[in-house]
């Protein structure tokens, strides 16, 4: 009966909005961290947190999501003045990239994960990467006061996969950050036990398909496979968006070893219909519970 509750709530409401809050070190610096999937929204709800701080450090661990929620959340930074940060053994992809960049400073571990995912656009039904979203990408990025080098790093990154910032490639393309040294950041490395939760992960992603959101379903992905087959963010829109009746996920069920079995049903629009199932394999990386592999057991 729980279960079922659950997954009405998340076809109801897609997928939960990041977790945004406000916390005072013992140091007396001023946190405000963003985790979890970038939603639309999120943006008020950040500025509305950080209206009670003059100056602050944002903690990000973001597996990425909504690019809108991103690039105005990273406004309401550099308009601010805050500071951004990625701790420790923390990831900070896509989206979550893009607000970290509006930093004034960047602080950046040498376990931290920070990498750049392309836009894209559907262009005669095939994945492809967004021009327009890149040019909204670029603009951000010259509002930032960010170099022509790291301007083409960041809009050039590829469609299939991450391109990850490491300290190297981040002194070739001018984009500078500190190492992450202040006592407050370092001490804010989350217990990765506690994310250990493959039907939550599951279900949204699945919530995210029926609503034919390609963007939120693959931040619940392995950031190696994301824009790629079943994981790609405008394919997914694409196929999910021309529905006669939308997916519906009636069970999911965890077996073993991270792995969920779901079912589901849907129809498109060309009245082909699916009553299918299938086993999605999860794993543990940076703290999060992620979609490593699906393996469709009906065919659909």
């Amino acid at each position: 009966m729980r279960l079922k509750w659950l997954l009405m709530l998340l076809m109801a409401y897609p997928v939960q909005a990041a977790s945004i809050a406000r916390n005072v070190s013992s140091d007396g610096t001023d946190l405000i961290s963003i985790s979890g999937v970038l939603n639309e929204g999120d943006e008020t709800a950040f500025r509305e947190v950080a209206a009670a701080a003059d100056r602050a450090i944002v903690l990000l661990d973001s597996e990425g999501g909504s690019v809108r929620a991103g690039l105005e959340i990273g406004r309401a930074i550099r308009l601010r003045g805050f500071a951004t940060a990625v701790p420790p053994q923390t990831l900070c992809a896509s989206a979550c990239a893009l607000t970290w960049l509006a930093g004034s400073p960047r602080f950046l571990d040498d376990t931290s994960k920070l990498g750049f995912h392309a836009a894209f656009r559907i262009n005669n039904g095939k994945a492809a990467e967004s021009g327009v979203g890149n040019a909204l990408i670029g603009a951000y990025l010259n509002q930032l006061g960010l170099s022509e080098r790291a301007v083409v790093f960041v809009t050039s990154a590829p469609p299939e996969g991450i391109e990850w910032l490491s300290v190297e490639k981040a002194s070739s393309v001018d984009i500078a950050f500190d190492q992450v040294r202040p006592s407050a950041i370092a001490q804010s490395v989350r217990n990765p036990v506690a994310a250990l939760d493959p039907l939550s992960t599951v279900t949204a992603f699945y919530a995210s398909l029926s609503a034919a959101d390609g963007e939120t379903a693959s931040a619940f992905v392995i950031p190696e496979k994301r824009g790629k087959g079943p994981f790609n963010e405008a394919s997914i829109h694409s196929f999910f968006s021309q529905m006669e009746r939308p997916l519906k996920l009636s069970s999911a069920a965890l077996r073993s070893d991270g792995i969920v079995r779901v079912a589901y049903e849907y129809v498109t629009n060309a009245g082909k219909a699916c009553d299918g199932r299938a086993d999605v394999s999860t794993v543990v990386a940076f703290g999060k519970t992620l979609i490593s592999k699906i393996r469709a057991l009906d065919g659909c």
